[in-house]
């Protein structure tokens, strides 16, 4: 509810404080006195787009501030509020001139799309250009959610719809690589198979180099080994041997360390060293005996080192680089294998997200549709009381165009975050006459009246839900005998909500709870706006001229008019 509104510095507005009361509150006054400009002021407020033309003529910037009570629940949540707590807030913006602005709630800086959305939480703003939202079928759509109590199916629709959109967005993404993992997978299985097929060892290569020189050159090596061991070992009797000569130095060593005992030691290091060239020599003899050229085996060894070679050329410079490489594929391979096992699984969340979020809108659509019959029937009932009886009002279903969803009857439709329906509120002027969109039908006084009949009978199911309700001439294009009907409509609707109704008529006027009167005041050349309360005398005085005249019988009028609401409220509060 609406409690303190202050402007400064707004259009004519010098400094202007209304305090409106809970229930109904009408402002009244003379046309051109600025009545509307108070609600442009809260309209500006709830983040309507504003520039420099709403600052006051010699003023640096324009300020509106409202503080509201209620409930606020839903405000809590809303982003860059900074998290309100307790009953009350209070809501600032300043438009400079320069176009620059500030916005707060609480005290705390926050975005004008902040107060947009808290907005839509404490006010619903009704006038000659905002009642056409009215016309707007996604307006529409949310009202029939609030007059059937689903905004909650909806929300949980739109939860779904989100999660479904994400995942076939993975699956897209996965989708587009899809073709060159395939390629992908293909070279990366050849490279593993290969290197895997050679069944390298570590140090391969150069036992094989090794085998492959010994195999290319067996004939040197046997020349030389054999002279090697003729050398050392063997002879012919005319040339000593490498061992004839150091025994013949042996045996004169010992001789000589039979007298000399110091010499023992080189004794024995030269009949070692003999046993070890014999030793060398059997083993070159060994050697030599085992150099047998085999021509296959070279051809192997030398197939051997040109897969190598090749393996290495691709693959690394040695054949640990070779076998890292291949390690690396397989991993590559592995991480290949989950990205299709995640496909799998996003096939399977797809799948069972759209059967989810079918049944789901299925389920509110059912919803919209029995209510819509509800609705139907209370607006109508709401237009007869409205002067309207012959005119017709119902709501159309289509499924949104798509093939996205499988329902339960096999058929199929799109979606979007607020369902499987497209809806529109459809009005048939009169009996006989087709029925046609609001937009194509209703003219400003038709709307007006089928707006407030919608309200009173969204009113009915809980279906208004906003704390406070403004309505800025509604009764535009309407006579005394509608207006009386109308001022009772608005007297009900403030049963349930705090409603501010700005209006020229009279007989709407005298159900407000409160009246205030707009005027215009001159001070030292400069005019500004006023909003008086209209009590007991002034307000009978304020009815009388709203009639035509400050004369006697007005007054009576007056004075017949408030008694007629007051007796008609009492009822209607006895009758619940």
């Amino acid at each position: 509810m609406l409690k303190r509104l202050s402007i400064r510095d707004f259009g004519i507005i010098d400094d202007l404080v209304w305090l409106p009361s809970p229930g109904l509150n009408v402002l009244t006054g003379e046309t051109g006195a600025g009545k509307s400009l108070v609600l442009d002021a809260l309209d500006v407020l709830a983040g309507r787009r504003a520039g420099q033309e709403v600052v006051r003529t010699g003023a640096a910037a324009a300020c509106i501030e409202a503080e509201v009570a209620g409930e606020r629940g839903s405000a809590a949540a809303l982003p860059g509020t900074g998290g309100l707590a307790g009953n009350r807030l209070v809501i600032r913006r300043e438009v400079e001139r320069s176009g620059r602005g500030a916005a707060t709630v609480d005290g705390r800086a926050a975005p004008v799309r902040a107060l947009r959305e808290l907005a839509t939480q404490l006010f619903d703003l009704h006038g000659p250009n905002q009642q056409f939202a009215l016309l707007d079928t996604r307006e529409q759509l949310l009202l029939l959610d609030g007059f059937a109590g689903s905004a909650p199916t909806r929300a949980e629709f739109a939860a779904l719809a989100e999660r479904l959109r994400e995942v076939r967005a993975q699956l897209q993404r996965v989708a587009t690589d899809d073709r060159q993992a395939v390629q992908k997978r293909d070279m990366l299985m050849f490279e593993a198979g290969e290197i895997a097929a050679a069944e390298l060892k570590a140090g391969e290569d150069e036992e094989l180099e090794q085998e492959s020189a010994r195999l290319e050159h067996i004939e040197k090596l046997r020349e030389a080994v054999s002279g090697a061991c003729e050398d050392l070992y063997g002879g012919d009797g005319a040339i000593p041997s490498g061992s004839d000569r150091l025994g013949e130095g042996l045996r004169q060593v010992r001789d000589a360390a039979a007298i000399d005992r110091s010499l023992v030691p080189l004794a024995q290091a030269i009949e070692s060293a003999l046993c070890q060239v014999e030793d060398a020599a059997r083993e070159l003899g060994t050697y030599r005996d085992s150099l047998e050229y085999d021509a296959e085996r070279h051809q192997q060894v030398q197939a051997r080192l040109d897969l190598i070679h090749m393996l290495k050329k691709k693959y690394g410079g040695s054949i640990d680089a070779v076998l890292a490489h291949a390690e690396a594929a397989r991993q590559e391979l592995a991480t290949l294998e989950s990205s299709d096992e995640q496909r799998g699984r996003l096939t399977a969340m797809e799948a069972s997200l759209g059967a989810g979020l079918a049944a789901a809108g299925e389920r509110l659509s059912r919803l919209r549709r029995e209510a819509a019959v509800e609705l139907s029937h209370a607006v109508e009932t709401e237009l007869a009381d409205l002067m309207m009886a012959g005119t017709g009002f119902t709501v159309s279903f289509a499924p949104v165009e798509g093939a996205d969803l499988l329902l339960s009857d096999g058929g199929r439709c799109g979606f979007t975050s607020d369902g499987i329906d497209d809806i529109e509120f459809l009005i048939r002027p009169n009996l006989g006459e087709p029925f046609m969109p609001l937009a194509r039908s209703a003219s400003t006084g038709e709307t007006s009246r089928l707006m407030l009949a919608i309200r009173c009978a969204l009113s009915r199911g809980g279906g208004a839900g906003r704390l406070t309700l403004v309505f800025d001439e509604i009764d535009i294009g309407v006579g005394g005998r509608s207006g009386e009907v109308i001022g009772r409509k608005l007297a009900g609707l403030a049963r349930s909500h705090q409603v501010i109704c700005i209006t020229h008529l009279p007989q709407v006027a005298a159900y407000g709870d409160s009246q205030f009167t707009v005027v215009k005041k001159v001070k030292g050349n400069r005019t500004s706006v006023e909003v008086k309360r209209a009590e007991g005398d002034a307000r009978e005085a304020e009815l009388s001229a709203m009639l035509g005249s400050l004369g006697e019988p007005s007054l009576f009028g007056a004075r017949e008019l408030l008694q007629r609401a007051r007796s008609w409220k009492s009822g209607a509060a006895k009758g619940g």
